[in-house]
């Protein structure tokens, strides 16, 4: 009997647990999710970009970054649909790493080359915005004294599965086939230390930070089978990259806002990242609100005694913990729905939110739900910030 009570809890959960599946909140005015760093069958992946596009649209999706290894010659990606925009990308394999290149051109690069800092450069001198890819797992990434790169992927999946136990990989493969959704919320780990190196980062620059699907749906076996596994829909409905927009970004209707206006925003840090299979984070609130002026993520604020961080999360949620960090340091560390908190002073302010795991194998473990982009407040003048954001 001793076996069959842990996998009878297993199918308990993938029979009983019911996720939100693709269900999107409330999101608020002028917020896009989506999803960054998908490989197609041009690269290393399985799926067409059309049946990549279609299964980011079952999931509610309303952007896609595309980044297969080493090319960018997808001739699809150069349509950017007015409702469902196409990031075109490129992962680059350097002697130090790999790292994301976004918004390149077709046939980029022409001269390619192993060198770290060369490549991000020639990134940037093309027109591109620069992610580091799963700084911490495989490939990790060595060059840290290069400046030249916009952001870094705080959660990566592929990265964070491989964090788990051979007991977590069971569960999870038991639970598969029943519900995959439970299956990939189950290895969810909080990236430490993608966090911590974030924060180093931040104490000497704006660095934006998003999530990383790293989807492929492909496992290479013998004789040239592929296993399409985990599938792009269940992928797609785990961790995704909230877009904040505004009413009306560059003057124009956030539904449908490209690609370029798009990753503009993701380089400016006006996103969170959300695991939304645990529940819909759209509508996330994280800002600083003084006399003079409201910032949200990504944007710089003057600091004033009356300033004050707001933090709320969608209704309908559990009871979720909140952490606020300043300059690295946790200041905030609360459950609750809502935070109301006075500024102590100038600093680099992000949260963290976390929720339990469902079931009776999530073992009632806070998992990491929302991550923000920083907010920076600075002692300079309200005049100065303008110009900054």
């Amino acid at each position: 009997m001793g076996p069959l009570l842990p996998l009878g809890a297993v199918l308990l959960d993938g029979f009983f647990v019911h996720l939100p599946g693709d269900a999107v909140g409330v999101p608020a005015p002028g917020e896009r999710l989506g999803v960054i760093h998908v490989h197609t069958a041009a690269g290393h992946g399985s799926g067409t970009l059309p049946q990549v596009i279609s299964a980011a649209r079952d999931a509610n999706l309303s952007f896609l970054a595309v980044t297969d290894h080493n090319i960018t010659d997808n001739p699809a990606t150069l349509d950017d649909p007015s409702e469902f925009a196409v990031i075109a990308g490129n992962e680059l394999s350097t002697s130090s790493g790999h790292f994301l290149a976004l918004g390149v051109p077709p046939n980029w690069p022409s001269r390619p080359s192993y060198d770290a800092r060369t490549m991000l450069a020639e990134a940037h001198a093309a027109g591109g915005v620069t992610f580091l890819a799963h700084p911490y797992s495989k490939d990790p990434w060595s060059e840290w004294g290069a400046s030249d790169f916009d952001g870094m992927e705080i959660w990566n999946e592929d990265a964070v599965w491989r964090r788990n136990t051979v007991l977590d990989l069971l569960i999870s493969a038991i639970l598969y086939p029943l519900n995959n959704q439970l299956a990939m919320l189950r290895l969810a780990r909080t990236p430490e230390p993608n966090l911590a190196k974030w924060d180093e980062l931040l104490a000497q620059r704006p660095v934006a930070g998003i999530c990383g699907a790293d989807a492929h749906a492909a496992i290479h076996m013998w004789h040239g089978i592929v296993w399409r596994f985990p599938e792009y829909l269940p992928v797609f409905r785990l961790a995704r990259q909230h877009v904040l927009l505004g009413p009306h970004p560059q003057g124009g209707d956030p539904r449908v806002a490209s690609a370029t206006v798009i990753l503009d925003a993701l380089k400016r840090g006006h996103s969170f990242c959300a695991l939304d299979a645990i529940y819909p984070a759209s509508g996330f609130v994280n800002e600083i609100s003084s006399s003079v002026v409201t910032a949200g993520s990504g944007d710089f604020a003057p600091w004033t005694p009356n300033a004050h961080l707001r933090v709320i999360v969608p209704s309908g949620a559990s009871l979720p913990r909140i952490k606020v960090y300043r300059d690295g340091h946790k200041i905030v560390d609360k459950e609750a729905w809502s935070l109301d908190e006075p500024l102590p002073g100038p600093g680099c302010y992000r949260s963290e939110v976390y929720l339990r795991q469902p079931g009776l194998t999530g073992w009632h473990r806070w998992t990491l739900w929302i991550f923000s982009n920083p907010i920076y407040v600075t002692a300079s003048s309200p005049a100065v910030m303008a110009a900054s954001n």
